[in-house]
């Protein structure tokens, strides 16, 4: 698989349900054999899109803006989104890796994490950003950061409502109507590909919906405790 270019699927999904969260995963292990001859790992950061309704994303621009004030209050809502998707990727880069080390089992992995300072700096130092990292070769990555195998993921934030909006509503509407009020929702994808020949191994898929879903760090402690089972280097 030669760019990170990938779409968000969830083929199949083992649901647990409580009363203000539920979760969804599926995993597939597509080459056991390669993941075997893996030792070295590094994880790259997350690819974030972002669909939300949020009180600080609103403006008012007065009752009669030029197109020009228009223009450009969506140009400065697109770069101030473009960072804040930039920063959510670096973040949740950082807080898989701790939370592998975290919530390692108890004979620890068959593989070495990259660290990902290092890894950063070295796709920095091959001209490799954020912005142009779907661009790259499985090959050009692999040289850059000399590994056997990347960890990649791609996460969507979805937020209906604002926050205050949406406690509002579950707080003065009864439960039968605020059952059906939409939630927010992360849907993230992990996946490992070998850099030897570019093809993905395996593959975890996990949506969680509720309150909190949207919070980096509880995403991330999450994710790696519902991959733990199936996630492939454990000894």
């Amino acid at each position: 698989m030669p760019r990170f270019v990938y779409c968000f699927l969830l083929a199949g999904s083992l649901l647990a349900a409580t009363a203000c969260t539920r979760q969804a995963y599926t995993t597939n292990t597509l080459d056991a054999p390669a993941l075997t001859a893996h030792r070295t790992v590094a994880i790259m950061p997350f690819e974030v899109e972002q669909d939300r309704l949020r009180l600080r994303d609103i403006r008012y621009a007065g009752p009669n803006p030029s197109e020009e004030d228009v223009k450009k209050h969506q140009q400065n809502w697109t770069a101030a989104q473009l960072l804040e998707r930039r920063n959510l990727g670096y973040q949740l880069q950082q807080q898989v890796q701790d939370q592998l080390q975290a919530q390692q089992p108890g004979n620890g992995y068959t593989v070495q994490f990259q660290d990902v300072r290092e890894t950063n700096k070295r796709l920095l130092a091959a001209g490799i950003t954020y912005e142009n990292l779907p661009n790259h070769t499985m090959q050009e990555l692999q040289q850059a950061l000399g590994v056997d195998a990347l960890l990649s993921g791609q996460t969507l934030l979805y937020q209906p409502m604002p926050n205050g909006i949406n406690l509002a509503a579950r707080i003065l509407l009864n439960d039968g109507v605020t059952a059906g009020l939409p939630s927010n929702t992360a849907t993230t994808n992990l996946m490992l590909h070998d850099c030897r020949n570019g093809q993905l191994t395996w593959r975890f898929d996990y949506e969680r919906a509720g309150s909190a879903s949207l919070n980096p760090e509880r995403l991330s402690k999450d994710l790696v405790k519902a991959a733990r089972r199936s996630f492939p280097y454990r000894r």
